[in-house]
C-alpha cells in the first residue's frame, strides 16, 4: 500500500477506528502468544513422555484451555480486517453502495451473533462455577477456561457493532 493510501485509511477511521484496530491486534498478538505456550507446553510433555517416560500430567486439558481462549483473541482481528470469509457471487455487479450497506448490516448480525456467544459463555462459566466442575487430572476450575474467552468474544462484538456504523478499522480488501 502506498504512503497516500496508508494515510487516508488511517484519516477515515478515526480515533475509535485506530483504538479499536490497535486493540485487536494486541489481543491477536496475546492468541499467538497463547498458541505458543501451548506448543511449547506440548512439546515438553512428548519429549517428557517418550524420553522420560514422565510427560505433563493434564496437557490436553492445557491445551483445551488455551485453544479456546487463544480462538477467542484473534476473532477481533478477524473481524476488524475484514477477514471472515465472503461469498460475492451475488454481490458482484452490484454498487458500492448496495456493497457498503450489506456489509454493514452484515457487521450487525456478526456483532449480534458474538453478543449472544459471549451472554451464553458467561452463563456457561457461572453454571461451571455453581457446580464446582473441575478438568478430570488437573483438578482446574473449568470456568476459568470460559472466562478466558470472555475478552476476545466481546472485543469481537464492539468491533463488529462499531462496523455496522460505518467506523473504519482497516482497509478492505477491493472487491474485483
Amino acid at each position: 500500500m502506498t504512503d497516500g493510501r496508508q494515510s487516508a485509511v488511517a484519516d477515515a477511521r478515526g480515533p475509535l477506528g485506530c483504538a479499536l484496530n490497535r486493540l485487536s491486534i494486541a489481543f491477536a498478538y496475546a492468541g499467538g502468544a497463547v498458541v505458543a505456550g501451548v506448543g511449547i507446553m506440548s512439546a515438553i510433555s512428548i519429549v517428557g513422555r517418550s524420553a522420560l517416560g514422565r510427560p505433563i500430567i493434564g496437557d490436553f486439558e492445557l491445551v483445551e484451555f488455551g485453544t479456546a481462549i487463544a480462538g477467542s483473541l484473534f476473532l477481533a482481528y478477524c473481524q476488524t480486517s475484514y477477514g471472515h470469509i465472503v461469498v460475492d457471487f451475488f454481490t458482484l455487479k452490484i454498487s458500492d453502495r448496495m456493497r457498503d450497506w450489506l456489509d454493514r448490516f452484515g457487521s450487525l448480525l456478526m456483532a449480534i451473533m458474538y453478543l449472544a456467544v459471549g451472554w451464553r459463555t458467561i452463563t456457561g462459566a457461572f453454571d461451571m462455577f455453581r457446580n464446582h466442575e473441575t478438568t478430570m487430572l488437573m483438578g482446574v476450575p473449568i470456568w476459568i477456561g470460559y472466562v478466558g474467552t470472555v475478552p476476545g468474544v466481546f472485543l469481537a462484538a464492539i468491533t463488529a457493532l462499531a462496523q455496522s456504523f460505518g467506523i473504519v478499522m482497516a482497509e478492505r480488501a477491493p472487491h474485483e
